[in-house]
């Protein structure tokens, strides 16, 4: 329980005013964006307001980051929203009467999908997964939450427009959804987009204010705020709803609603809610520690399990549907000044008046004032495709995995994009191992230094030890390119080699037989190296090989290599001829620090290689392994 460790130590006059102020903007910017993003979630506004309250009192006293803040987040709304359409149209709210019926039974699955969400996030505390966030690459999440923020505009536009089409989900809904835009764009509530027009409009221009501003205000002017309150005021007195056919929030109750999650829906989010644990815990981590370092504390990704999933868990019991890290408020927490999660205290009562008291002054905020704050705020999301260029820069495989996740994800939705994503950005780390180049190096001088000799010429000129270095693990996806690119630096391949010695050998002592048999024939004496007399021998008819020594006149050099020679025939045959490896060669030496780690099928390689090399009396030699 961190907060025994710190809340003891707090100090008062140093962080007290900070947190307060931090406390109230944060709130206060809650209270547009937990609406908004309940409204994305396919929920009613008020729930936003009550995960904008509940996870957040429980992450104080289990959580370890200062600076983030906990609630609605737009691409976890928007995941929420896809399982809730799913679990609909699967037929398991058939038979509803009315629309305060039909919300009711959506409230019961996002809860479902809220305390799903908190026991996997348990489940992996419990056994320590939080190493799973690992697999996530940084591009790879970039990739996958700007791919989510093109969902969620498009499901945002028909309210810009006040156009009624039904939600899409599944593979290419994204383009579904703008077809049918297009289609009914001649529906178009006039009203409702003038309405939209200006709060964005608004919006625009009063974070520019903010940005340009940035040193001379004391905190971010809270725009979203300004727009809740001026569309509300706008709609009411000018009967929007009544009059024009804008699209109004409607009811918002007041206290707290207490909910009891259902064994059943349970069973039936339970696969759909672990991409949605691993997004919450993936962002939630990488913006912990971003913070952690810029302010040098630590934080444990273990306790942030425990503290996100008991959240969870807890606001399921209270109409919550699972709560998130988001950006742009922890980024306000700081930049007003918070220092600690007493902040969350402050934001969790500015929240918990609005629900007892204030709420129902917003019923009349229009849907659209709301699908313009979601837009406005997923410029910066939107604008990651900055990332490509440096991306490319640095390695362009990393960019590859981030494009292939976002387009991924909007063409084939947020779960399976979000699959894609994470198994292609596996397989590049096996594309990185697997065409690794294995190289000859040397000694530099007296460093002790090895390079490849591409590079460096060595002071070093003994033929007898070939050094050869991999660069990377090898396993059963690349020991089959270590072993030809080692044949490459040797000149010959081991056993191929075996069988060129041994066919020799035999044509070696076919050719003495036929020696001894022309020279008895003639009553010649082979001289006393056991060679005929006549340096070029027609084979018998028998033999359907020729057989040229260097010497020959016909015998023209096909092609040199450092450890033997090639020659052609006139028929265009190629033999080698020469071939001293087991005299000027003697020591192999398999330089293994760039080897992290070997397989069985290493295994078999390397003594397949120690015994093949054994047999032309070359010695094989492991170096540098790690224990």
């Amino acid at each position: 329980v961190p907060i025994t460790r710190w809340l003891p130590r707090y100090k008062i006059k140093k962080n007290l005013f900070g947190d307060i102020a931090g406390g109230i903007t944060v709130g206060i910017v809650h209270l547009p964006q937990g609406m908004a993003y309940a409204l994305l979630a396919s929920l009613p506004a008020v729930t936003g307001l009550y995960v904008s309250f509940f996870p957040v009192l429980i992450y104080v006293i289990f959580g370890t980051s200062r600076h983030i803040s906990i609630g609605t987040f737009a691409v976890i709304s928007l995941m929420i929203g896809a399982v809730i359409d799913k679990v609909r149209h699967g037929g398991v709210i058939p038979g509803l009467s009315c629309q305060e019926t039909y919300d009711m039974r959506k409230i019961q699955v996002a809860v479902a999908l809220s305390l799903a969400v908190g026991l996997i996030h348990v489940i992996m505390y419990i056994f320590r997964l939080g190493i799973i966030t690992l697999y996530l690459s940084s591009h790879m999440v970039s990739g996958f939450t700007c791919g989510a923020a093109f969902h969620v505009m498009t499901s945002q536009i028909p309210k810009l427009f006040g156009l009624n089409i039904p939600r899409k989900s599944g593979p290419l809904a994204l383009i579904y959804t703008y077809i049918d835009v297009f289609k009914n764009l001649y529906t178009t509530n006039v009203a409702t987009l003038i309405l939209s027009a200006c709060c964005i409009i608004l919006l625009v221009i009063g974070k520019e204010i903010n940005l340009r501003f940035k040193k001379k205000l004391p905190f971010p002017l809270p725009w979203e705020l300004v727009v809740v309150i001026c569309s509300t005021i706008a709609s009411y007195y000018g009967f929007l709803n009544l009059n024009y056919g804008v699209t109004i929030v409607g009811e918002i109750p007041t206290g707290i609603q207490v909910t009891v999650p259902q064994t059943d829906d349970l069973g039936t989010v339970f696969v759909d809610a672990i991409p949605i644990a691993i997004v919450v815990f993936a962002i939630a981590v990488s913006l912990a520690q971003m913070f952690a370092v810029k302010h040098v504390y630590e934080t444990d990704s273990n306790q942030e399990l425990l503290a996100y999933g008991l959240a969870n868990i807890f606001g399921a019991f209270f109409s919550c549907f699972p709560a998130a890290t988001s950006l742009s408020r922890s980024s306000i927490w700081e930049e007003t000044g918070g220092k600690t999660q007493i902040t969350g205290v402050v934001s969790s009562a500015v929240i918990l008046v609005i629900l007892l008291w204030i709420g129902p002054l917003f019923q009349s905020l229009p849907e659209a004032a709301l699908a313009s704050i979601i837009i406005v705020n997923l410029k910066r999301m939107l604008m990651q495709f900055n990332q490509l260029p440096p991306l490319w820069r640095v390695s362009r495989l990393d960019a590859t995995v981030w494009l292939v996740t976002w387009l991924a994800v909007v063409l084939l939705g947020v779960d399976l994009g979000l699959a894609v994503g994470a198994g292609y950005s596996l397989l590049t780390v096996v594309f990185r191992t697997q065409i690794g180049t294995g190289q000859t190096v040397v000694a530099v001088g007296d460093t002790g230094v090895f390079r490849s000799t591409k590079k460096f010429n060595g002071d070093d000129d003994d033929s007898s030890v070939l050094v050869f270095a991999f660069p990377g693990p090898i396993y059963y996806a690349n020991h089959q390119r270590f072993k030809n690119q080692l044949a490459l630096s040797l000149g010959f391949e081991p056993a191929l080699e075996i069988h060129r010695r041994k066919k020799r050998k035999m044509k070696e002592e076919r050719l003495q037989r036929l020696t001894h048999v022309n020279s008895a024939f003639s009553g010649d004496q082979p001289d006393h190296n056991g060679a005929a007399a006549s340096a070029n021998i027609t084979p018998s008819t028998t033999d359907s090989e020729p057989h040229l020594s260097p010497e020959s006149s016909d015998a023209t050099p096909a092609k040199m290599n450092s450890r033997g020679s090639m020659f052609k025939s006139p028929n265009g045959d190629v033999f080698i001829n020469g071939l001293d490896t087991g005299d000027s060669l003697k020591h192999v030496i398999i330089d293994m620090t760039s080897c992290s780690f070997v397989d069985n099928d290493t295994v078999k390689t390397f003594s397949s290689l120690y015994s093949d090399l054994r047999k032309l009396e070359i010695a094989m030699y492991l170096a540098a392994c790690t224990s």
